[in-house]
């Protein structure tokens, strides 16, 4: 098994819908990459549109990229990436933050485009990882991806249902990935073939953990069930389990969700958080100072943890050109 960094690197805030456009988070990043390079990992970091376009991201991630540090990969906004169009949903920087699945392919085939476009200038590489924001991924999207010579796509959720979720009134929601795999699979086109790396998203639990149609089940419907509320409650606290360093997470249940993905034989787990997290007050998950030190904190414990169990790290790309079905 193999351990895949993957970082969405975008704007400040972006759960603050409308908010001004900045990006001062990524001046936090060299810290972060210190301590991936004292650990051997190399992170994967998937660059929206506005950072390609501001002059130190370009300048710090060209310098890793040099020294062979650092994945370089794309990640959509649809609100941040040219074209856009005046209606709601569609403007710049738009308070309503659609999905991808959500707006018209032959739309989002534009922005894939410009998107792929503005990485290969800014950091002179052609992009050949993806991951939408939002997490709206669908077929069409993989298609688009392809065509634009993407190789691997880390969108899907496992376990996770964005439908209830609008990115505009009138809308279809986000999709809905309960009943897809952990496990990597392709997307096959005339053109070529996408191969999909879920996010790491587990059922720990035993009562979940031995039958995926009953976890499914519970994902499903445990919103809409005051009975199955109550097992989340008092036995199924923060099932699934993501590989993200939330604030509710500690050492003990990212071992728990390690040792899941071994026994399930996972060929790679894949590790995801966004780079506002890394500058306290930009993030909803990481309000001041000392809850970015205990990020820090968890991030360090979780590495030593991976050399322990010689767990070595891949980027996104290098899992795509080794891994065959």
């Amino acid at each position: 098994m193999k351990f895949i960094l993957s970082i969405d690197t975008e704007g400040d805030n972006q759960w603050d819908f409308g908010r001004e456009l900045t990006v001062e988070n990524i001046k936090y990043v060299p810290r972060f990459q210190d301590l991936c390079e004292k650990y051997l990992i190399k992170p994967a970091y998937l660059v929206t549109s506005e950072v390609c376009e501001d002059n130190f991201a370009k300048e710090l991630f060209k310098d890793y990229l040099s020294k062979n540090k650092v994945e370089i990969g794309a990640h959509l906004h649809v609100w941040t990436t040219p074209p856009f169009q005046d209606k709601t949903g569609y403007r710049f920087n738009d308070p309503n933050h659609a999905f991808a699945n959500e707006i018209p392919v032959d739309f989002l085939s534009e922005k894939i485009k410009k998107l792929t476009n503005q990485v290969q200038n800014s950091f002179g590489i052609q992009p050949l990882s993806f991951r939408s924001g939002r997490y709206g991924f669908n077929e069409d999207l993989a298609r688009i991806l392809t065509d634009n010579h993407y190789i691997i796509d880390s969108s899907v959720t496992p376990y996770v249902n964005w439908s209830g979720y609008h990115g505009f009134s009138g809308s279809s929601g986000g999709p809905d990935f309960i009943k897809k795999s952990p496990f990597p699979y392709e997307y096959t086109f005339p053109n070529g073939s996408l191969l999909e790396l879920p996010v790491t998203i587990l059922p720990t639990h035993r009562l979940l953990n031995r039958n995926l149609s009953i976890a499914r089940y519970y994902f499903r419907n445990v919103d809409d069930s005051i009975f199955l509320r109550v097992f989340r409650k008092f036995l199924f606290k923060n099932q699934p389990l993501w590989l993200r360093p939330l604030p509710e997470m500690d050492i003990t249940l990212l071992n728990e969700l390690l040792n899941e993905a071994i026994n399930i034989k996972l060929p790679y787990i894949v590790m995801m958080f966004h780079s506002s997290e890394l500058m306290a007050g930009c993030s909803k998950y990481r309000p001041d100072k000392d809850s970015v030190e205990k990020l820090y904190e968890l991030m360090e414990r979780f590495f030593f943890l991976l050399q322990n169990k010689k767990i070595d790290s891949v980027t996104l790309t290098e899992a795509a050109k080794k891994f065959k079905i």
